[in-house]
């Protein structure tokens, strides 16, 4: 009950405020990976994330939500099967890089198929409407910055702004793919970096590989930086794709960032006070996240934490995940599935020989 009340309220909060809840929903996923790693015999992971979806039904309708089915269904394809499959690809020791891109990969394919669904469903109709509150939305804002402005403007000005109005539109309909990619990829990041370090914490000992010690390969930059060139070319798609880039890739290279200050918080011994100051941080100015990837890029050649080139501080996108081969023991007799009679982890000691601990 606690992992279905937890997640579901966790993307609840997108419903009730959508610019702040948007960055909490993504961890909305973790209770449910944590369940199903916990006990992978009873499926406990599926049957939170039915449940949890079930409820989010129920309370979209008292919040007087238009849409709850169509709530569930993001729910579902955002936050529970990521986190289901993210349990799994956990269980399998796969590595950082291939696991995050398979769930974001898993994200964009079943909300993309429920987009296209939608659209055949209707004949192209919620397009429409979508397009109409976009371009309401646009206009809302080009208005408010014509009545805001510190200068007073002409008619003649405000009339050549407001012209700037379907530049303004088809420009945001070009960078939704990146927003959308992005999103998901950080969402990934969330469901492995968050699990990781509560596993940590609580089943593994301290200094396992984690975030803090994982590192981007470096020739990803060269994506970023073939982004930044194309901002030059003086073409409205070349530009929209240059900054398609720099955000997906850019959100690689927050969860470098954010594995950068992990690092230094660790290494100072900073109590937790830190982390509720940096998330409200974030959440009152998402903008910090920039801050983030900028490090991460950094990173690439100041090395913070000292580990590039060290098979065994992080090795880019090749290093194993710190929940490593959670097996059944039959050994003791099918208690059906109790917790202490099938948890393995095997651990990697510090001379790297393998480590068994029950």
């Amino acid at each position: 009950m606690s992992t279905v009340s937890f997640s579901s309220a966790l993307y609840l909060s997108m419903l009730a405020l959508p610019r702040v809840g948007i960055l909490v929903a993504m961890f909305s996923g973790v209770p449910l990976v944590l369940a199903q790693l916990q006990f992978p015999a009873q499926l406990l992971g599926t049957g939170a994330m039915v449940t949890s979806g079930g409820l989010v039904f129920l309370l979209g309708l008292l919040l007087h939500n238009p849409m709850p089915g169509l709530q569930v269904l993001i729910y579902v394809g955002w936050c529970g099967l990521p986190a289901l499959l993210m349990a799994e690809l956990l269980r399998r020791n796969v590595r950082v890089l291939p696991m995050v891109v398979s769930v974001t990969i898993q994200i964009l394919f079943f909300l993309g198929g429920i987009g296209l669904f939608l659209y055949l469903k209707t004949h192209g109709q919620i397009w429409t409407s979508i397009s109409q509150g976009i371009h309401g939305v646009v206009d809302s804002v080009m208005n408010t910055a014509i009545k805001n402005s510190q200068t007073s403007l002409t008619p003649a000005e405000q009339v050549k702004v407001l012209s700037l109005e379907p530049l303004i539109y088809q420009t945001f309909l070009g960078l939704v793919p990146g927003l959308f990619v992005s999103l998901s990829l950080m969402t990934s990041l969330v469901l492995w970096g968050t699990t990781v370090g509560v596993l940590e914490s609580r089943l593994i000992r301290p200094g396992t590989v984690g975030i803090d010690k994982w590192v981007l390969p470096d020739y990803l930059i060269f994506a970023l930086i073939g982004g930044m060139g194309l901002l030059l070319v003086p073409t409205l798609g070349s530009r929209l794709l240059g900054t398609n880039l720099l955000m997906i890739f850019g959100s690689l290279y927050v969860g470098q960032g954010a594995g950068v200050l992990l690092s230094y918080v660790r290494k100072r011994k900073i109590g937790p006070w830190f982390w509720i100051v940096s998330g409200l941080f974030v959440l009152i100015q998402p903008m910090f996240l920039l801050i983030l990837a900028l490090v991460g890029v950094i990173d690439i050649w100041a090395d913070f934490r000292q580990i590039r080139g060290n098979s065994e501080g992080g090795g880019g996108s090749g290093e194993k995940s710190p929940y490593v081969d959670k097996k059944m023991d039959d050994l003791s007799g099918g208690d059906g599935g109790h917790r202490d009679s099938f948890r393995l982890f095997r651990l990697p000691n510090p001379d790297g020989r393998p480590c068994i601990l029950g």
